[in-house]
């Protein structure tokens, strides 16, 4: 667990951030699309699985969410608490330092939430977010790999195109968990797009860092080639493109019906 605690702090230095424009907008766009099915967050027990610095936790507790934001992280859970202070929402997010595989299985949440996380990286990850759920789920992920620019040029170079894949669980794999419980869900499917620039050294360090997290050992003389390669004006720019999908799943008895109340 450790050595996962220390990569994901590094990554935290670069990781998008609640007030990011292109993770700023995908979120608020989640969050509307489950609001017109008649949610509404206000005073439930909400559960964010591998928050990272509060894209959804920061907007709910907002919405008067009571949040537990777990991570494995500390410095993304800083980044939650800092950001959490300044909307004044401090006090409807509890932080919550630890791995989904080593959380108590003991609690249940009205809501639980996992976006985008490498949290939930297999069926057992799964299982263990629909036990956790009392009545309602949200699961965001993606729909097929995502095209970065960056990212695939790495890939190549290292001869690992296999590996491209994220950590996390994709869509189609979490809707296939819902059939086999028999638990009733909506998935809607969206595009989004999202550049970063980096300088050259804050490129190579993302470089080792996604190549380290795929278990691909990195190789510098491959990784300084590309980057010189497509450097302009000091600057080294990688687009992406994916799709997404979000799912709102229901636990209640009532299997067709989206509601709190069970």
């Amino acid at each position: 667990m450790s050595s996962n605690i220390a990569l994901w702090n590094s990554f935290s230095k670069q990781y998008p951030q609640q007030d990011d424009v292109s993770i700023n907008e995908d979120a608020h766009y989640s969050i509307k699309w489950i609001e017109s099915h008649g949610i509404c967050f206000e005073n439930y027990s909400l559960l964010d699985i591998g928050c990272g610095t509060g894209a959804f936790s920061i907007p709910l507790a907002q919405k008067k969410a009571h949040i537990t934001a777990l991570d494995i992280s500390y410095d993304m859970l800083k980044i939650v608490h800092d950001k959490s202070v300044e909307c004044d929402v401090s006090a409807y997010i509890t932080l919550q330092h630890d791995s989904w595989s080593t959380f108590s299985r003991a609690q249940t949440f009205d809501i639980v939430l996992a976006s985008m996380t490498p949290a939930i990286s297999s069926t057992y990850d799964i299982d263990c977010m629909l036990q956790a759920t009392k009545s309602l789920g949200i699961f965001v992920g993606w729909k097929r790999y995502q095209n970065n620019t960056l990212l695939d040029l790495l890939l190549l170079s290292h001869n690992a195109p296999e590996h491209y894949s994220n950590r996390s669980v994709e869509v189609k794999e979490f809707l296939h968990a819902l059939e086999k419980a028999s638990i009733a869900y909506n998935v809607h499917y969206f595009p989004t797009t999202w550049k970063r620039a980096y300088s050259y050294e804050e490129a190579k360090n993302y470089a080792y860092k996604q190549l380290l997290n795929r278990q691909i050992f990195p190789q510098e003389e491959k990784i300084d080639a590309i980057l010189h390669d497509i450097m302009v004006d000091n600057c080294i720019v990688s687009e992406n493109k994916s799709i997404k999908g979000v799912v709102l799943f229901s636990k209640c008895a009532f299997l067709k019906e989206f509601s709190l109340v069970c």
